[in-house]
């Protein structure tokens, strides 16, 4: 059985399916667990944050591409561009847009502890 925040965010589709997703897919790292409870509590409209399911797909895909170059259009608390920079080549560079400054801080937070500060720009 899926956890609550699945429930409430993966609505719409059937519990059967959700269940086969959560079984077939990397469990969430612990900074992403984090980034999105601080997320939950602290920011309006939580629910437009990727979440794990789709973190872990934007991870598989980057890792799997291995790309030296990544631009991602829309911050927010930065949840993705964590699960993006993780198939970074070693000297890649992740450039991320937010056009709300107000969610830099807990964004910037998450990149430092992310061990990918350096990267992400």
């Amino acid at each position: 059985m899926p956890n609550d925040y699945y429930l409430v965010v993966m609505e719409f589709i059937s519990e059967n399916l959700l269940n086969y997703c959560i079984g077939h897919s990397s469990p969430e790292p612990e900074i992403l667990k984090d980034l999105r409870r601080q997320t939950f509590l602290k920011i309006p409209q939580p629910r437009m944050l990727s979440g794990p399911l789709q973190g872990r797909f934007l991870a598989l895909l980057s890792k799997l591409k291995a790309p030296q170059n990544i631009l991602e259009i829309g911050t927010y608390t930065g949840y993705s561009a964590i699960c993006l920079a993780e198939g970074l080549t070693p000297n890649g560079q992740l450039i991320t847009l937010e056009k709300n400054d107000e969610l830099a801080w807990l964004s910037n937070h998450f990149f430092n502890k992310s061990g990918f500060s350096q990267q992400i720009k």
